[in-house]
């Protein structure tokens, strides 16, 4: 069995016993627990790789849709590069079982899995990436950089951490510095979410550090958005799509429903919230373990359980987090109950 089924076990959060003591949230943190569901680490994957299932029924010019009403999982739905490419880098942080200094390693790791599951509709660019002997950065800003940062998030143990891994794994190829920025942006946002930062507050903070806007709505955004696969042009949105979300599904639908680049921004945007709410559908766990290959899903298994295993040797010290968020967004905010 590839994901944990016990409804009422935290075990795969980093935080452990921690967590129940993260109740007092002013403006910074939750004042609520995750009473049941799935643990974090599990449903940000989860919210990743079903987000990417989900939306490449909606990615293609003609499939594209500005609705949240639409079925969510044709007959045509499937896995894409965002996931062939999430568990890479979820592989290659497994098999070196600590955090990185540099991309050793992961460029092997993404050739290999890429060029045995090239037609899933991966960019010109990186199509010739994957197929080059010795593949060299191409300073792109593509989104691909941000869809495979899941683990990055997850991984690291704190915001200096994971976003350090989200830097590695993008620069190998992706090495424009708004690439770069967004597969930061992005693994940040699942970092801050899985240790219980209010929307508030990983809003503001995403807007500080990395002058994304995200003032806007999604009425605001929908009318005139379109397909945009670049960073700037997709990574903001999606972290809207996030924000103005009441759990997983409905964080999904609201990706799709922009009528861009669909699987992608939903994966983006699951991933986050999957951190956030700490619980999926069941039929989400059903639909992945019927449709991802049987390679995919030990390597997940894998992950989660070397995470488990951090959890019960490292216990999360919240102080190097709460300097960074101070640095960035001032005294005004209240981080006393997780020092």
């Amino acid at each position: 069995m590839c994901f944990n089924r016990n409804k009422n076990s935290h075990s795969y959060v980093r935080l452990g016993a921690y967590a129940s003591d993260i109740i007092n949230r002013k403006s910074g943190v939750r004042d609520d627990d995750r009473h049941g569901g799935y643990a974090s680490d599990e449903c940000a994957i989860i919210g990743a790789i079903v987000g990417d299932i989900i939306g490449s029924a909606h990615e293609l010019k003609g499939t594209r849709i500005k609705t949240t009403e639409f079925e969510l999982f044709p007959n045509n739905a499937t896995f894409t590069d965002d996931t062939v490419m999430t568990i890479a880098v979820m592989k290659w942080l497994s098999e070196i079982y600590r955090i990185p200094t540099s991309e050793e390693g992961l460029v092997p790791i993404m050739k290999d899995m890429g060029l045995r599951y090239m037609e899933v509709g991966y960019g010109h660019s990186f199509k010739q990436w994957l197929r080059s002997e010795n593949p060299e950065p191409y300073n792109s800003l593509g989104n691909g950089s941000a869809m495979r940062v899941t683990a990055a998030g997850l991984f690291g143990q704190s915001l200096e951490e994971c976003q350090r891994i989200a830097r590695i794994s993008a620069r190998v190829s992706h090495n424009h510095p708004e690439g770069i920025k967004g597969a930061e942006a992005v693994a940040t946002a699942i970092h801050l979410a899985r240790i219980f930062m209010t929307k508030e507050c990983i809003k503001a903070y995403i807007e500080k550090k990395y002058s994304y806007d995200l003032s806007r709505t999604l009425d605001d955004i929908r009318p005139l958005y379109g397909f945009d696969p670049t960073c700037p042009g997709s990574v903001p949105e999606a972290i809207v799509c996030f924000l103005e979300g009441n759990d997983v599904e409905s964080t999904i639908r609201n990706a799709i429903s922009l009528g861009g680049d669909a699987d992608t921004q939903a994966c983006i945007a699951g991933a986050i919230a999957g951190a956030y709410y700490g619980t999926v559908p069941q039929l989400f766990v059903e639909k992945i373990e019927g449709i991802l290959p049987e390679e995919f899903l030990s390597i997940i298994s894998k992950f989660l359980c070397l995470n488990n295993d951090i959890a019960k040797t490292i216990c999360y010290e919240p102080n190097e987090d709460t300097t960074e968020l101070k640095r960035v967004l001032g005294e005004g905010w209240d981080f006393s109950r997780i020092l």
